[in-house]
């Protein structure tokens, strides 16, 4: 016996079940895809991370969001682990739940959605003309990735690693230390 499709959800269908529910759900043209539950790891990088940049955008040059839907496109909604916004936020529609131009992205890397958010997600946010900076942090070590977007459309990538490294947002005129951001946050064994 073949399982039973499972029925395809218009954008206006998503975002109404989105806005109710207790799990948040990406939406990919039509399909919809729960959230994976985080680690404490993960949960406590956020919120240091978070934290950090409120206390370095403290002059109201920008603002953190934690856990923000992203529209990318027109049929494509995500939840990056944190984003940065700069001057008025731009929202989708009424509802003012949805961003539109975030100007950093941070994701905060899993084994089960590291691929995702190197690859195929990563690619739906290239496509935020807005998006100058996408960083992904490691919850095994201390590394931290930033992919800037250059004048010309093209990314570069830098890597951070190790304690005594300093993390660097160029697009935010900012500087994060990793011992800083990893404080008091168990890694794993090496």
């Amino acid at each position: 016996m073949s399982a039973l499709p499972f029925p395809r959800l218009s954008v206006e269908e998503y975002l109404a079940a989105d806005r109710v529910a207790e799990l948040r759900s990406e939406y990919h043209d039509g399909e919809v895809f729960p959230m994976v539950a985080v680690t404490l790891t993960h949960a406590r990088l956020a919120v240091s991370l978070a934290r950090r940049l409120d206390e370095k955008l403290s002059d109201g040059s920008g603002q953190t969001l934690a856990a923000p839907r992203v529209r990318t496109r027109a049929t494509n909604f995500v939840y990056p682990d944190l984003a940065v916004i700069c001057g008025q936020p731009q929202l989708a529609d009424a509802h003012g739940d949805t961003v539109l131009n975030p100007k950093v992205i941070i994701e905060i890397l899993s084994p089960s959605t590291a691929d995702y958010d190197y690859g195929g997600k990563f690619a739906l946010y290239r496509g935020l003309a807005s998006l100058e900076e996408y960083v992904l942090v490691s919850q095994e070590s201390f590394l931290v990735e930033v992919f800037r977007r250059l004048t010309d459309g093209r990314w570069a990538l830098s890597s951070y690693q190790g304690a005594e490294a300093v993390l660097t947002l160029e697009c935010l005129g900012i500087a994060l230390p990793l011992a800083e951001i990893y404080a008091g946050i168990e890694l794993p064994a090496a």
